[in-house]
């Protein structure tokens, strides 16, 4: 099956190289480029498709507002943001509000492939660089205290295999990561779904953001 992309970008050249990349993947097609607002959300409303590769620099009232207008009227759609420059807590209020990826734009093509296929396969995506500081912002300042209530619910295992899914592994490689089966891996989700009240992975994670977990 075929994943549909459209690449919102600024930076001609950085959309073209990006373009010429994802078109060379077998299961990637790019259905469409802009960097243009009212271009990309007409586009959207009369073609399919399925992740949308958001790049900046800088969050300001004009991208927040885009990104609000994708989510709602795109229930669908998998948004990445190819992240040039954003703060960390621009970065954490992000995920807050839906975002499903975020990939920096000089990491290796490898990483945007499994953002990729991390977010389609309905699981939210950080990758190596961006979680790194996530992690450093966390334990440097020592103003997100975890709410050790929510902790004291969960058994060692499913805190194990909460970061694993937090870090972006799917059940197959956090059965490979524990030397567990994917069924076990699966029944710690439930449990872990259960126990946050939510509804997928990316409710897993979105809620260990808010309760400051990573």
């Amino acid at each position: 099956m075929i994943t549909k992309i459209f690449i919102y970008e600024e930076q001609q050249l950085f959309s073209e190289t990006l373009q010429f990349f994802i078109n060379s993947q077998q299961e990637l097609e790019v259905v469409g480029t802009s960097n243009d607002d009212e271009f990309l959300m007409e586009f959207l409303r009369v073609n399919e498709a399925d992740v949308i590769l958001f790049g900046t620099s800088k969050m300001n009232t004009k991208p927040y507002f885009l990104l609000d207008e994708l989510r709602r009227e795109f229930e669908h759609l998998k948004i990445i943001v190819l992240n040039d420059g954003l703060e960390i807590k621009e970065v954490r209020k992000l995920f807050k509000n839906g975002v499903n990826g975020f990939v920096e734009k000089n990491s290796h093509n490898s990483e945007l492939l499994k953002c990729i296929t991390s977010v389609v396969e309905g699981n939210i995506y950080v990758d190596t660089a961006i979680r790194e500081r996530l992690f450093s912002d966390f334990f440097e300042t020592g103003n997100h205290k975890p709410n050790q209530n929510i902790y004291q619910e969960l058994t060692s295992r499913e805190i194990d295999v909460l970061k694993l899914i937090c870090e972006g592994y799917n059940s197959k490689e956090i059965a490979e990561e524990l030397f567990i089966s994917i069924n076990t891996v699966e029944t710690h989700r439930k449990k872990i779904i259960q126990k946050f009240n939510v509804k997928n992975s990316i409710g897993i994670v979105r809620y260990a953001m808010q309760n400051n977990m990573i």
